[in-house]
């Protein structure tokens, strides 16, 4: 799956929103989002347009890169550590899934 992909970049604002401790509505609305909008785009049913991959960049120090491409490197330290964090818990939790 390309990064670019819909589903890949919700999956990231989903990630992202998780660690800033946010429900979707109030993340999107801090970013000047309607509700419904943000749930698409983290839904993976919409495509983001830039104006709102801006407004989200804006609101939440985030890179267009690290929406579009999920390239890390532009964010702050503290928010790829508690990504990656996350990513491990959920990589950890499949693993350790018990099997029925």
């Amino acid at each position: 799956m390309s990064s670019c992909e819909p589903s890949s970049i919700g999956e990231r604002l989903r990630l992202t929103r998780q660690v800033s401790g946010l429900g979707q509505g109030e993340f999107g609305r801090r970013a000047g989002l309607a509700a419904n909008t943000y749930n698409q785009l983290e839904q993976g049913k919409k495509r983001s347009s830039l104006q709102n991959a801006i407004a989200l960049c804006e609101a939440y120090d985030l890179t267009l890169d690290w929406i579009y491409r999920g390239d890390v490197s532009g964010l702050p330290y503290k928010l790829v550590d508690a990504i990656m964090a996350l990513e491990n818990a959920r990589t950890q939790q499949k693993l350790y899934k018990p099997q029925r």
